[in-house]
């Protein structure tokens, strides 16, 4: 078995690596593991077992040489594969959600007059623009930990939120222009008068739901993954 120093320096080590801290948890417990079967299967020491397990995991836990020396916060070989399968993910469900929504609204075109389908998707872009900053308020202390803890990566997910920030005075510029004249042309583009008005303002609609749908599908994944990490977090140095 392992003892609490032996564990510090793995997990030292680990942190030298950059690792969002739900990855490095799990990546810690992998080494632990390997490092615990070679002590058992080999007459050997810590040190060894460490440097073998090190090894083992040097081509992961390497950093890009052509980005090293250029940037200080460089993530591994191993975080960017992770990282990049997670946002082709959270994009592709982004995608279909919004796909869905969106159609959903139009249907309502067939249904509905031009003031009551106006009234209905300004209702509609109005809960989308709504939602993630209801997310955000509504499990403010769990955000904020991000803040707290801002030396470090806490999860990959927390790079994402910042985009509720950015995104926010565009989608309300839009809602503020959607009733004098955007809803007109998407109801009209609906019932076969098509117009190039009504095509960029549908496709406006549905940049505006991808914004919100990835934002709080974001949120919640960053709210799960920062339940794993509330654990750990006694062992990190808080910024203030």
């Amino acid at each position: 078995m392992m003892n609490e120093v032996q564990i510090w320096k793995v997990r030292n080590y680990l942190l030298s690596k950059n690792l969002p801290i739900d990855i490095l948890i799990e990546v810690e417990d992998h080494f632990i593991t390997q490092i615990t079967q070679i002590l058992q299967n080999e007459e050997t020491d810590f040190e060894n077992a460490f440097y073998k397990v090190k090894v083992l995991w040097e081509k992961e836990l390497s950093f890009p040489k052509f980005n090293i020396q250029f940037d200080l916060n460089d993530t591994t070989f191993f975080v960017k594969k992770i990282t990049g399968n997670l946002l082709k993910e959270n994009l592709k469900t982004t995608f279909l959600y919004s796909l869905c929504v969106i159609i959903f609204v139009l249907i309502f075109a067939y249904f509905l007059n031009e003031n009551s389908f106006g009234y209905f998707s300004l209702t509609c872009l109005i809960i989308a623009y709504l939602s993630p900053i209801f997310v955000h308020f509504k499990n403010r202390k769990d955000f904020l930990l991000a803040r707290h803890y801002d030396n470090y990566t806490l999860t990959y997910y927390q790079n994402h939120i910042l985009i509720v920030a950015a995104g926010g005075g565009v989608f309300s510029q839009a809602l503020f222009n959607y009733r004098s004249g955007m809803s007109s042309d998407i109801y009209s583009t609906m019932h076969g008068n098509f117009n190039w008005e009504g095509f960029w303002a549908i496709f406006c609609c549905f940049v505006l739901l991808f914004w919100a749908v990835f934002n709080v599908i974001s949120q919640k994944k960053y709210l799960i993954q920062i339940e794993f990490v509330k654990p750990y977090l006694k062992y990190l140095r808080a910024s203030f």
